[in-house]
């Protein structure tokens, strides 16, 4: 599944076209439609935004790590949880991924961006290292190395703009 995003660079024009259509698409919603819980136990927007900021964020220190076992500078992780599923089959985001919410959308885009561009950073220093061992464990994809982990992020951020443009059409 993750393998139909490709190498490193095909990852890279993903994620800029990806982002690109999610902040457009953030910047023509209005204040209501972009912080409005659809329901109680749905995130809004907004939070969904966080969530992916702090997905990202997090698979850019998995990247980094990956590339310093790689190096010898650092010891392996340790083993992760396995990821939840509700009763109806969608996956659960583990809680230090669920977004505290409160940030406004001038603070959600900056957050977005300083993510993605500590992420590059990552990507550029791990360049040839990326698809090779050693790896960590995705809590719902298994064992995946620096490349793999890049592909989540563009099936993430795929994942969740049609997820919000879907719940927006309501």
């Amino acid at each position: 599944m993750l393998g139909r995003f490709g190498d490193a660079a095909n990852c890279l024009k993903y994620l800029e076209r990806s982002r690109r259509e999610l902040l457009n698409f953030v910047e023509s919603l209005s204040d209501e439609q972009l912080f409005q819980r659809p329901s109680a136990d749905v995130w809004s927007p907004a939070e969904v935004l966080e969530h992916v900021s702090l997905v990202e964020e997090s698979a850019g220190k998995i990247i980094r790590r990956l590339r310093k076992v790689a190096l010898g500078e650092a010891e392996p992780f340790p083993s992760s949880p396995a990821g939840q599923t509700r009763p109806d089959g969608r996956l659960l985001a583990p809680p230090p991924m669920h977004p505290r919410g409160g940030l406004s959308r001038a603070e959600l885009q900056k957050r977005l961006q300083a993510v993605r561009t500590q992420v590059l950073a990552e990507v550029a220093e791990g360049g040839a290292h990326l698809p090779h061992p050693p790896t960590y464990g995705h809590p719902f994809f298994g064992d995946l190395t620096a490349l793999g982990w890049l592909q989540t992020l563009v099936y993430h951020e795929r994942h969740h703009l049609r997820q919000i443009q879907e719940r927006l059409k309501g």
